[in-house]
């Protein structure tokens, strides 16, 4: 039996690894900068906390001293850890995301999956071969929706229904299912059937980060999983790296962004994958500071906090051509005099490009990098940014999809 805390440890190693050379060159000039924008407000704090700051700057320089120290610390323990998980043994005891016990009492050779990002993540990690089930919504990798229409993969509902006697069908060895409350009542249906069943639930970054860990963990591929986090983490830093250097060279602020995932001000907090997504792009969520996930803003609050980009999600024509959408939400009352209406800088965001930032998954850093240049083009020396930012956008960018 493997202890889940082992993986949760291993995987913070990983990410503290990725994101050490970053730390070093980025650690002292944050925290100095940040203590300066504190004290904006109040210049005659600022005397009074001198001996604070340079106690700070002291701090910092033994910091970053200390940590190459913890970088050879952290590479022991990493490979001590990843030799001890290389061959996961069964069975397995997990905690799922709703804090569910769960018991794995083999590899699972068949599996369905219930979410699109669940989907891709199994495929990410080269097990689509065991894939017997999705969703109707899991239409990635390509290679997906051919054995769907050939049969080999059968769709059993969607994130409203499930078709329980064709999943009992398939035999699973293990049921992956993205937590909804419409999804909930299927949960103990199939575990009552002596089914596994495994509930994600996905809100922040971090979430992702430990759902790849924690399949990769029941489906027998550490390895794989490790890689892929690495391989996620570092591009995510590469984008972040260039943003960040634009905006220290050139002294220019940080865009601030409203994203409205559906046209009746649905938007999202500061603890949601997708505020990470603005975040690592260099941006500011006009709405970061607010503790709720997901909800609904009012029209009022978008205008006090003037964003200067706003991103609209296309939500696959539901609400007329991309220029239609745009017009819709520009010709609210007041919204006229928001800077990214004035400027001309709302985006449709559609096509493959909805599918990648919108989902949990492997391709979140992709979405990252594509964000990152529709905030800041001039670091990519983009020369327009078009309305509509789709799969054709994000090839002429440079940015691979595969």
């Amino acid at each position: 039996m493997v202890s889940q805390k082992i993986y949760v440890v291993l995987l913070s190693i990983v990410l503290v690894f990725s994101i050490a050379s970053f730390m070093i060159n980025y650690l002292l000039i944050t925290e100095v900068r940040d203590m300066l924008l504190r004290q904006e407000s109040a210049i005659g704090m600022v005397q009074a906390n001198v001996s604070e700051l340079q106690e700070l700057v002291n701090t910092l320089s033994r910091r970053t001293e200390e940590v190459g120290d913890a970088i050879k610390v952290l590479q022991l323990r990493y490979e001590e850890l990843s030799s001890e998980l290389r061959e996961v043994k069964y069975p397995l005891v997990m905690t799922d995301s709703v804090g569910r016990t769960v018991f794995v009492n083999y590899e699972p050779l068949r599996v369905v999956s219930v979410g699109p990002s669940l989907t891709e993540v199994l495929f990410a990690l080269g097990l689509g071969d065991r894939v017997v089930g999705v969703d109707r919504f899991s239409n990635y990798p390509p290679v997906l929706n051919e054995l769907v229409m050939n049969g080999t993969i059968k769709v059993v509902g969607d994130a409203f229904t499930l078709n329980v006697e064709l999943i009992v069908s398939l035999k699973p060895d293990v049921v992956f299912l993205t937590y909804s409350a419409q999804l909930e009542k299927y949960v103990k249906t199939l575990s009552d059937l002596g089914i596994c069943v495994y509930v994600v639930r996905v809100e922040d970054l971090g979430d992702v980060y430990n759902t790849i860990m924690s399949l990769g963990l029941i489906m027998n591929r550490v390895d794989v999983a490790l890689e892929l986090l690495k391989n996620m983490t570092s591009s995510i830093m590469s984008t972040y790296s260039i943003v960040t250097s634009y905006l220290n060279t050139t002294g220019a602020p940080k865009v601030r962004v409203y994203w409205e995932i559906f046209p009746d001000y649905w938007t999202f907090g500061g603890n949601t994958f997708q505020n990470s997504v603005v975040v690592y792009a260099g941006g500011e969520n006009i709405f970061g500071n607010t503790t709720l996930s997901w909800f609904v803003a009012t029209p009022e609050s978008v205008i006090s906090l003037n964003p200067s980009v706003i991103l609209l999600s296309y939500n696959y024509g539901m609400f007329g051509s991309p220029q239609d959408l745009i017009v819709m939400v520009s010709s609210r009352p007041g919204w006229s005099n928001i800077t990214a209406v004035r400027e001309g800088r709302v985006y449709v965001l559609g096509g493959v490009v909805e599918d990648i930032v919108s989902r949990p998954g492997p391709r979140l850093s992709l979405a990252i990098e594509i964000l990152a240049r529709i905030l800041y083009p001039e670091a990519y020396n983009i020369t327009q940014v078009p309305s509509f930012v789709d799969e054709n956008v994000a090839s002429l960018w440079g940015v691979s999809l595969s």
